[in-house]
């Protein structure tokens, strides 16, 4: 009887251990997918922000460089014209 009793824990065992195995091969996998995803998400979207911070500085310098030209030609109204000094 001995022997039936270790046969049988033996295989509880067994199935346990397949049962963690089997666990671990579906949600390791499930956990990396995952995480590929998410790294790739927050990596395009730091790249759209750092366009879109460029894109913006370039229009301002675009802007900054039109109201400097504008200044020169005295047609920007939102200044004040100050007299030549000389």
């Amino acid at each position: 009887m001995s022997h039936g009793g270790v046969s049988a824990a033996f295989d509880v065992l067994a199935m346990d251990g397949l049962a963690v195995i089997g666990t671990l091969g579906f949600f390791v996998p499930a956990v990396i997918l995952v995480t590929v995803v998410v790294v790739a998400v927050v990596r395009d979207r730091r790249l759209a922000a750092q366009e879109e911070a460029a894109e913006a500085a370039e229009q301002a310098r675009a802007r900054e460089a039109l109201g400097d030209y504008e200044d020169i030609q005295a047609r920007r109204p939102d200044r004040p014209r100050t007299p030549p000094t000389d």
